[in-house]
């Protein structure tokens, strides 16, 4: 396995979209934190290797890389306010949510330093 394939990824929304790739980044190796506003939709997931986070903040903690796909900019602004604050310094955030690009702009306005 590659050093690119021993990054840890957290994945934030686990709806239609999220949780097929989530799936994707298991089948790949990547160790994978996930979480969920709806706790019920990390159990198909943990079953096949996940580990399951209660907060955004500890979904993040310790990832190299985010993904978060959230339903629109009011969910997406709202885990972004609870996971920002533990993004370490190096970590690379990848927001796929449905938003526009007011929203984006919003997001990456808030990013702490040292994190992209």
């Amino acid at each position: 396995m590659n050093s690119e394939k021993t990054k840890t990824v957290a994945f934030l929304g686990l709806g239609n979209m999220g949780a097929p790739m989530a799936r994707r980044l298991l089948a790949a190796g990547y160790g994978l934190t996930v979480w969920n506003r709806t706790a019920g939709k990390v159990e198909a997931l943990v079953a096949e290797g996940a580990v399951v986070a209660a907060t955004p903040a500890s979904a993040v903690r310790d990832a190299d890389v985010v993904i978060t796909m959230l339903a629109d900019p009011a969910a997406a602004l709202a885990v972004a306010d609870a996971m920002l604050p533990a993004l370490r310094a190096g970590t690379t955030w990848i927001d796929t949510s449905t938003v526009g690009p007011d929203t984006v702009r919003e997001l990456a306005s808030r990013l702490p330093t040292g994190s992209r």
